[in-house]
């Protein structure tokens, strides 16, 4: 069984994220990382708000990334893979590998700041976009023997790429 299929079509069948959704897409999101997830809901509305936009194309604000990186157990690594999730055509998976190669250091020093995060999927967009992505596309949807996203595409080849 693919989850990954699986978490994307959750998402395409929910018009409008609520508590529910966050708890339970947070859980399953966090079944992909060797940590437990700690869920802080204080601002639960704004959060929602935060997530429901995030469906649309609109790109989140670095504000935004922060609340959400504080109320999913203070990561944007668990962030950007509820995000990735919620709207695989806009936000890239982000994790130490991806981190440490788009910045080049040996470290993950920043890898929590959503000015980064945004600038790396800005640079994504801008990469798929290039006229020839689409056979590297096509090839890496062919290899996995399943659709993925250009976004995700992407972000596969430089997680499998980091050495």
């Amino acid at each position: 069984m693919n989850s990954y299929q699986e978490f994307i079509q959750y998402f395409d069948e929910i018009d409008t994220i609520e508590k529910h959704h966050l708890i339970i897409s947070s859980h399953f999101v966090y079944g992909w990382m060797p940590r437990i997830l700690r869920l802080k809901l204080n601002n639960l509305e704004e959060v929602l708000q935060i997530l429901n936009k995030a469906k649309t194309i609109q790109i989140l604000k670095s504000k935004e990334l922060e609340k959400l990186r504080i109320s999913i157990d203070n990561s944007l690594v668990g962030t950007s893979k509820l995000l990735h999730f919620i709207n695989p055509e806009i936000y890239p998976i982000w994790d130490s590998k991806i981190f440490k190669y788009w910045s080049g250091n040996k470290t993950t020093y920043g890898i929590q700041k959503p000015e980064n995060y945004l600038e790396f999927t800005n640079q994504v967009t801008e990469t798929i976009q290039h006229k020839d992505f689409g056979k590297i596309h096509n090839k890496i949807n062919e290899l996995l023997k399943y659709d993925v996203s250009s976004v995700r595409a992407l972000e596969l080849l430089i997680f499998q790429s980091y050495k």
